[in-house]
């Protein structure tokens, strides 16, 4: 996109609006069975609201406004087989040979890749004000520092507020609605056939929950209605379903009538839909819980029991939840003080959303200010996620059914982004969610590191989980997922950050799964969760070595059968192996052996795991220590192409595919830090990169994650310019909804609802502000005069330490920090391209 630099508007600093909101004057309605462009669908225009478990999407429209209910665990079931296939440990051999042989024929049998279970949204309550009002002065925002969707217009003249946030103190999702004048309005439950591709998954395949079956009942002041998942054999959830139910609390009159089911909501079991009439009220507020359960009875009974007025206990659960709330409730600060980022500009949030991206498209660079509102949006997003789980491939948020990519949990790529400003931004609630995360997925990684290889102790991670197991059965010729050994070390360093980050820790847990997995509800970080998992990746790294493959004194590779040891000067070859989601020029297989990806995560893992064993010093650890160390001289090294830069496979025989967009083979620079005392790695990770921009230029660069992974790289190896130059294109794409959340692709080609962009941004932001480990503080490593002077509150470091404040001025080339040292001594406070003019301590 080619742009002329203009003169910057200047948009005004008065007004009520605060900072810290997401302002928009449009709306979009969500209608019923419309089938809408797939590059502009209405509920990615929806507000959204979360507490890591429940969550909400509001359409805010004045009229008609829908509220999609949304629960974090809901995922529906399929024919898709809920184990590893057996053969897969069979078919090792024959991958390493076809792979030591350069025989790109073998094809793992023809496999044909099955899935994860899918992410649905829950209920759709739609508000109706009855009549033909006027509509003006219509606005809608989100604060981010209550979490609180707030819409405001007048109806007739007369003003109508509408605020809905999701409590974390009472799991309830509340919608208060207050009008100057007493108003009448309907309260329905839509079809959940009328939300988009219900019933049809990618290329017009059936999907499953066309064998759902459900109910919508009112029951005095709740409406709601009760889902029984389709019976598959060998599902978990073959007697499961949810519910959801929401409580209308009113000064009006309420009365209850129905209308025809409509002729297309196929699953539904009853002949009518209730709908409750509300009149002449002023005040309205809605309190809504949601649930699912894997024991709702026999499928085959469910209407008999519906029909027969027949009690389920998991909606009586849900009315018990929302009979119980206290509504006076205030939604509580999300303590978004804690970070606080100003850049210089003159930009300033009165402007609407749609606005400030409008003037984006005509401005040549970057405006700070909108930088900072994504900043804050991503921040939000974040918070909204946190405390149960990691985010979604959609965050919390879904509003439509057969999310492409399932919306699960994507961990060659997407969970890590969506996390990389986490532990920076001190979302301490996030990282332990991000903990109970990973322990859910443990026994099912343990189970696909000994179905794959065979081995003990260890953990093999797929590149999918649903969030109810993850378990090795995403894999085909093109995609080898089950020879993608790096994945457990790159889920590890989030949590490796957050004990250097907060020190030692103990997390607590409600979950029943868990608690029953494990046999407790407390955990100590370091003991009970990174220790133990430290210990089954390195194990990984110990047993996927077989001496009978190895690279000889000349870097060749080699296959000896009955070889029994390593001699000096060869190393072990990592075969099989898959660096995502590429192969090598000219080379027809994605399975192979030596990706950079692995050798780099394998050489983190040991080097944490003897750092581990120095701190633990358990008995026998100077031996373990001695084991380990000669286990990473037996690995093979980094390789280097005639440019320089770092190959993607540490094989002679392999040549570069640089044409795509994927960068796994940067894992040294981001997520490890491997590039940060190697000038020789740093310099070849930087050209690997030159490469790629080189020659995958007008190909696969639509996908948002693939330019996110390729800024933070660029962050870390402290190449400002370079990193302006990505977020400048991400600002000048289509990828921004008018909420400021993120499509998965910059031209929208996709129309599919992600939020890595939206989280990964501050990741990206955090990278060039501040770089740290144990032993070092940099500032402003990778942060471009053009974005200006600024100033920076509460990001967290390595080392342990808080910067209270960061001050900088891109004119004068100076720099202010103030410091939270606490115990920390014996850190390096540096800055390459700023005078430190003054170092502020605080013990």
């Amino acid at each position: 996109m080619e742009l002329k630099r203009k003169k910057k508007n200047k948009i005004s600093r008065k007004g009520s609006l605060k900072m810290y909101s997401s302002f928009s004057k449009k709306f979009r309605q969500i209608k019923p069975y419309d089938n809408y462009n797939v590059t502009d669908v209405p509920w990615h225009e929806a507000m959204v609201a979360g507490n890591g478990r429940l969550g909400v999407l509001e359409s805010c429209a004045p009229i008609e406004d829908s509220l999609i209910y949304q629960n974090v665990e809901f995922v529906m079931p399929s024919e898709e087989p809920r184990h590893v296939p057996y053969d897969v440990t069979a078919q090792l051999d024959e991958a390493r040979q076809s792979v030591i042989n350069f025989d790109d024929t073998w094809n793992i049998h023809d496999r044909k890749r099955t899935n994860m279970y899918c992410y649905h949204p829950g209920h759709m309550i739609r508000l109706t004000l009855e009549g033909e009002p006027d509509i003006s002065g219509y606005r809608r925002w989100t604060d981010y520092k209550t979490g609180t969707i707030n819409t405001t217009f007048k109806s007739d003249g007369a003003s109508v507020s509408k605020s809905t946030y999701v409590s974390r103190k009472q799991n309830v999702i509340i919608t208060k609605i207050i009008s100057e004048k007493s108003v009448n309005m309907s309260i329905s439950t839509d079809d959940f056939e009328s939300m988009p591709k219900f019933g049809v998954q990618k290329n017009n395949i059936p999907a499953p929950e066309r064998n759902m079956l459900y109910s919508r009942f009112v029951r005095d002041n709740i409406i709601g209605t009760v889902v029984h998942y389709p019976e598959y054999e060998g599902s978990e959830l073959a007697k499961g379903g949810f519910a959801g139910v929401t409580r209308i609390l009113t000064d009006g009159d309420m009365r209850v009538s129905s209308k025809p089911k409509d002729s297309r909501a196929y699953t539904c079991i009853d002949e009518t839909a209730p709908v409750i009439n509300i009149s002449h009220a002023e005040s309205i507020t809605l309190i809504t819980y949601t649930d699912w359960t894997d024991d709702l009875g026999e499928y085959c009974e469910f209407r008999d029991r519906v029909n027969g007025k027949d009690t389920f206990a998991l909606v009586d659960k849900c009315i018990n939840k929302v009979n119980s709330v206290n509504i006076t409730e205030e939604p509580v600060s999300l303590d978004h003080k804690n970070i606080e980022l100003k850049l210089d500009g003159g930009y300033f949030c009165e402007s609407a959303n749609e606005e400030l991206l409008d003037l984006q498209k005509n401005e040549y660079d970057i405006m700070p200010h909108l930088l900072e509102k994504l900043y804050y949006n991503g921040l939000y997003g974040m918070q909204a996620c946190a405390g149960t789980t990691a985010p979604r491939l959609s965050g919390l948020w879904v509003g439509e059914w057969n999310l492409l990519w399932r919306s699960a949990y994507t961990m060659d790529a997407n969970v890590n982004i969506q996390v990389s400003g986490m532990n920076g931004s001190g979302l301490y609630e996030a990282g332990v969610g991000y903990m109970w995360f990973i322990l859910r997925q443990i026994p099912d990684w343990v189970n696909n590191a000994a179905m794959v290889y065979g081995m003990k102790d260890a953990v093999l991670i797929p590149v999918n989980t649903d969030g109810h197991r993850a378990m090795m059965v995403e894999y085909d010729i093109n995609y080898p997922f089950q020879y993608w050994n790096a994945g457990a070390g790159w889920m590890l360093i989030p949590i490796y950050e957050f004990l250097q980050t907060y020190g030692d820790a103990v997390i607590t847990t409600d979950d029943v799964a868990l608690i029953k997995m494990y046999g407790k509800d407390t955990f100590d970080v370091r003991k009970d969760v990174y220790e133990p998992l430290l210990k089954k990746t390195y194990n990984f790294w110990k047993q996927i070595g077989n001496p009978e493959y190895y690279t000889d004194t000349d870097g060749n590779a080699r296959y000896e059968k009955g070889k029994c040891s390593l001699n000096e000067s060869e190393h072990y070859l990592i075969i099989p192996s898959f660096s995502p989601e590429n192969k090598p020029f000219g080379y027809h297989s994605a399975i192979t052996a030596n990706a950079a990806m692995d050798i780099s995560a394998a050489k983190d893992v040991i080097n944490m795991y003897t750092e581990m064993l120095n701190y633990t010093k358990v008995d026998g650890y100077e031996q373990a220590v001695s084991e380990a160390e000669a286990l990473l001289r037996m690995l093979p090294d980094f390789m280097y192409d005639e440019s320089g830069a770092v190959k993607e496979w540490s094989m002679k025989e392999y040549g570069e595919n640089n044409a795509h967009r994927h960068i796994s083979h940067l894992y040294p620079a981001w997520p490890a830090l491997q590039t940060q005392h190697d000038s020789k790695l740093a310099s070849a990770c930087r050209q690997a990169i030159i490469n790629r921009n080189h020659e995958n230029k007008g190909k696969d660069d639509t996908a948002s994650h693939g330019w996110i992974h390729k800024a933070l790289v660029e962050a870390r190896l402290k190449n400002a310019d370079a990193v302006y130059d990505t977020l400048n294109l991400l600002v000048h794409s289509d990828i921004f909804y008018t909420t400021l959340f993120t499509d998965h692709n910059t031209d929208r080609s996709k129309g599919v609802y992600c939020t890595d962009t939206a989280f990964g941004l501050v990741g990206i932001i955090n990278e060039m502000l501040v770089y740290s480990d144990e032993h070092t503080i940099e500032l402003l490593p990778a942060w471009s005069d053009k974005l200006g002077s600024g100033m920076v509150k509460g990001l967290r470091t390595r080392c342990g330490i808080t910067i209270d404040e960061l001050k900088w001025d891109v004119n004068k080339k100076k720099v202010y920090v103030s410091l939270d040292w606490g115990k920390t001594e014996g850190i390096n406070v540096v800055c390459r391209n700023y005078e430190i003019e003054k170092i502020g301590h605080e013990r």
